[in-house]
């Protein structure tokens, strides 16, 4: 998969910088520099799930922006209109702020998928007595619709043993 930098920069209110085929970086008007993008996913599915993420290298906090909602936005058009694939997060909790980055994912959702016809599922697993807010977006037309359901409940329910083999 290749998202498209023109098409991106076409739509987006900062301009994006290429770093790989599905990685971008950009700069905010408040000097906050980001990396947004996919990564190839073989845990949840073999094939057609990729990651979705969106950090600053850098730990930065600066006051909400709502030209970012822009470019996911315009990440995630470019993204689903590519093939049938599957959007797969899983919030980060080493800041303790996986709930607040949980409710950036419902309202990037509520802004985009439901005039795309997009289906979001997530839900929490608690491990060690850290709260993990994952999800999974995805068309409602996926030609695997009721199979990747399926795959993303095994996911949660093998979330605590894979979390740790994948953390050794």
């Amino acid at each position: 998969m290749n998202l498209s930098l023109d098409k991106l920069n076409a739509k987006c209110p900062y301009q994006l910088i290429k770093l790989t085929d599905m990685t971008f970086a950009f700069l905010t008007d408040q000097g906050v520099h980001y990396k947004i993008g996919f990564r190839q996913d073989i845990y949840f599915m073999r094939e057609g799930a990729y990651h979705f993420f969106i950090n600053n290298s850098e730990g930065e906090h600066g006051s909400y922006d709502p030209k970012i909602v822009d470019v996911v936005i315009a990440v995630l058009e470019e993204f689903f209109d590519q093939e049938p694939s599957v959007m797969l997060y899983i919030c980060d909790p080493t800041d303790n702020r996986q709930a607040a980055r949980n409710r950036l994912y419902n309202m990037w959702y509520q802004a985009y998928a439901f005039s795309h016809q997009m289906t979001l599922f997530s839900d929490s697993v608690t491990m060690d007595g850290v709260t993990y807010y994952a999800g999974i977006l995805m068309r409602h037309d996926h030609p695997r619709h009721d199979e990747i359901l399926q795959a993303y409940q095994e996911f949660l329910r093998l979330f605590p043993q894979r979390y740790r083999i994948r953390a050794k």
